[in-house]
């Protein structure tokens, strides 16, 4: 009997012969497993989670902004997770036109955000009596976003910008892009639309 024993530990498994879910038989000469069964944990899929800051749902943000790219435009910008993508179109005068493309990461919750950004600005002037300009342009936007009311929010950012291409309208200046970096100041609002 000590020998069917022996033989039941090493072929069973020393956790085996040793869980309190094992009993063995000695009067028969031989071990019987009795597993109770364990409650199933439910997985990871069925357990209600709470609310998860990764899932916010996108919102849509239109508005103005004042400085920065133009002396005013007009702005749409897509959020979602913190992260947001920003198109800004404008003018100085009337007689050019600014498009802006720009990626924002925005830091911390609640109603007072720090963000940081970067992307690409494109300006064409159209003046009168010569060419039409052009510049490419690089621009870091850093700023605060500050939500007064649920769909409401404004903002100030000031824009480091550096010039990376550029066509001068008067067609004897052939001078390159200034490499250094110029800051714009710039304040905004926007109205949330959440989808």
């Amino acid at each position: 009997m000590v020998f069917f024993t022996i033989l039941d530990l090493v072929s069973g498994g020393w956790l085996h012969a040793l869980s309190p879910a094992t009993a063995i038989d000695l009067a028969a000469g031989t071990a019987a497993a009795a597993t109770a069964e364990a409650p199933v944990a439910p997985s990871s899929a069925q357990r209600p989670r709470g609310p998860d800051p990764d899932d916010d749902p996108p919102v849509y943000r239109y508005g103005l902004t004042l400085g920065g790219t133009a002396l005013i435009s007009l702005v749409f910008e897509y959020e979602s997770n913190n992260r947001a993508v920003e198109f800004a179109l404008g003018t100085f005068s009337g007689l050019d036109l600014s498009l802006a493309v720009t990626g924002k990461q925005y830091l911390g919750g609640g109603d007072l955000r720090a963000f940081a950004g970067a992307g690409l600005w494109g300006v064409a002037a159209f003046p009168a009596d010569q060419r039409a300009g052009f510049a490419l342009i690089a621009r870091a936007p850093i700023g605060v976003d500050w939500h007064a009311l649920e769909r409401h929010a404004a903002g100030f950012e000031l824009n480091l910008n550096r010039a990376l291409a550029m066509r001068r309208p008067d067609p004897a200046d052939e001078r390159p892009p200034r490499t250094r970096i110029v800051p714009l100041p710039a304040f905004y609002y926007r109205f949330a639309d959440p989808r």
